[in-house]
């Protein structure tokens, strides 16, 4: 099996010394350490990772900070763990971007695993066994399948080891924490997008992302309950190009040839709307066609600008893995954390395309 890369960076020796005995300073002021548990978890939580986790509770990330305050290191051993897809995938990329830079910033150990294959549940799931037994103090992770890594989530718990969930469905397994966007509303915000920029209403196609992601699978379920609010809006095609841009071409050429009438295409992430821009382009329907993408990574935003597509629904993964960071941090430190740290997706298109010139937020 091919090994994905892997990152690593560790922070020198006098930096993490510190860094522990001003951490360790602030948790006897508020705690003793739980003696079987790793270090700097809050005795009042009595080891228990579930008790600190409100599973009902959804908060914007920004209400989180200003109530739990800086995160911290408990201890000067301190490793965060991230279990992510592949990084041939930029999104991915800014995801991790986000973790590690926080990482660095906050002076924590850290190590990033990535697969190379972007549909293969049983790689990832290999790749989050060997994080978990390589001295990890919390578990973060992307996971392709929803229940994909939940086994490993679950040991880890087991261990007194924070799970977070970055960008994905959130988790079922109690006491993990889930970091990003609903992908529901992400479906339902570009049907929303649509149905306003078709007020006579059309036929619309959708291109599908892999069956086995969370991601596709909410963001289908989330478009298709928009339309459904929208009587003058008919899904004429629905198909899947499994994240890939040259499969979304073809797609999107025969659903064209098809129905010549469509009006307007929901490509479930950026990559498969390139491809869908190139089919709609070779019959001549630039600018009559609306196209939607998801994610808003940089080139979406610069065929938005070129007017080869219409919007995308933006995501923020830098934002969230930072946040994924704040939050494994909060739990060593025997804080509550909402089951759900909400990083709303936005739409972004010609109007307001200007405002972000580079990355991701």
């Amino acid at each position: 099996m091919m090994k994905g890369t892997i990152t690593m960076n560790r922070i020198p020796r006098a930096a993490t010394q510190l860094i522990a005995a001003t951490a360790a300073v602030a948790m006897l002021a508020a705690c003793s350490a739980t003696p079987d548990g790793p270090a700097g978890q809050a005795a009042g939580s009595g080891g228990d990772l579930a008790s600190l986790v409100d599973a009902s509770a959804k908060t914007p990330i920004k209400d989180l900070k200003s109530s739990l305050g800086e995160p911290a290191a408990p201890a000067a051993n301190t490793k965060l763990c991230y279990i992510t897809r592949t990084l041939s995938n930029e999104f991915w990329g800014f995801e991790r971007d986000g973790f590690e830079a926080e990482a660095k910033r906050l002076g924590v150990n850290y190590q990033t695993f990535d697969v190379t294959d972007e549909s293969s549940i049983t790689e990832q799931l290999d790749k989050a066994k060997s994080a978990a037994n390589q001295g990890c103090t919390a578990l973060l992770a992307s996971p392709i399948s929803a229940t994909g890594l939940d086994t490993v989530f679950t040991d880890a718990l087991g261990k007194k080891m924070p799970v977070v969930v970055l960008n994905d469905a959130k988790g079922t397994v109690p006491g993990s924490v889930y970091v990003g966007p609903d992908a529901l509303t992400i479906g339902q915000t570009a049907a929303d997008y649509i149905a306003s920029k078709l007020p006579e209403g059309g036929k619309v196609a959708m291109i599908e992302g892999d069956p086995g992601s969370s991601n596709a699978l909410n963001r289908g379920e989330g478009f298709k309950n928009g339309l459904a609010k929208h009587s003058n809006l008919q899904l004429v095609a629905s198909q899947t190009a499994k994240w890939d841009q040259t499969r979304a071409q073809e797609i999107a050429t025969a659903m064209l040839t098809a129905n010549p009438d469509i009006k307007a295409f929901y490509s479930q992430n950026d990559g498969m709307a390139f491809g869908v821009a190139a089919a709609i382009a070779a019959k001549n329907l630039t600018g009559k066609v609306l196209l939607v993408g998801t994610d808003g990574i940089p080139q979406a935003k610069k065929e938005i600008q070129a007017g080869n597509m219409t919007a995308t629904v933006s995501e923020q993964p830098v934002t969230e893995g930072a946040s994924g960071v704040g939050a494994a941090l909060w739990l060593l430190q025997g804080k509550k954390v909402p089951g759900w740290i909400d990083v709303p997706a936005f739409i972004i298109d010609s109007e307001n395309v200007g405002q972000y010139p580079t990355g991701m937020p």
